[in-house]
């Protein structure tokens, strides 16, 4: 009990003072929602481009945000293991190139780990600010993403893509919240 306090405890201090790291992985995601739904005729080549480039910066992204301060892995070991699935499904959407049924079963796949990750993240954070339920918002958000995409896979590819680019603005801006959030929950020095 008072370990998992500690852990939460290091893990807000850990995102509260990445907190800009937060913001930023944020705006990537509206960035590729808005190109998303900019242009929802993208094709299919072109929409693997774009969500495996997503995937690999915020994946690297949230290694490099949980790594930040700590320099240890296990304070915030959820955001870790989230960027590591990123970077992992964007190197795949990027190496391999993905038929339509395969592209949609990876961003499903992404959206339930990555989903996972952030909730399990988000439930070890201290009750303290609104950041803790924004994470666990994000994360059930990208939980329903898995599950629309999964509902949509012989919807016409617009219908994909605009789910998609609807998920990451509503995400990017849950983070982009959590963040300002997790900056105000910080512990007093």
């Amino acid at each position: 009990m008072i370990s998992d306090r500690l852990a939460g405890h290091a893990l807000l201090v850990t995102l509260g003072k990445n907190w800009w790291m937060i913001c930023v992985r944020g705006a990537l995601a509206i960035l590729f929602g808005a190109l998303l739904l900019v242009r929802p005729a993208t094709s299919l080549n072109l929409l693997v481009a774009f969500f495996g480039v997503y995937a690999l910066l915020d994946g690297g992204w949230a290694i490099a945000s949980a790594l930040w301060v700590t320099r240890t892995w296990f304070t915030a070991w959820p955001v870790l293991f989230e960027g590591a699935v990123s970077v992992a499904v964007g190197g795949l959407a990027l190496a391999w190139p993905l038929v339509p049924r395969e592209l949609v079963l990876a961003i499903a796949t992404w959206g339930l780990l990555t989903g996972i990750l952030e909730i399990t993240a988000a439930v070890r954070l201290p009750r303290r600010g609104a950041g803790y339920w924004l994470l666990a918002t994000g994360g059930g958000f990208s939980l329903f993403l898995a599950v629309i995409i999964l509902v949509l896979p012989h919807a016409d590819q617009p219908a994909v893509v605009s789910t998609l680019g609807l998920y990451a603005l509503a995400f990017g801006a849950l983070l982009v919240a959590a963040a300002f959030s997790l900056r105000k929950a910080l512990p007093a020095r």
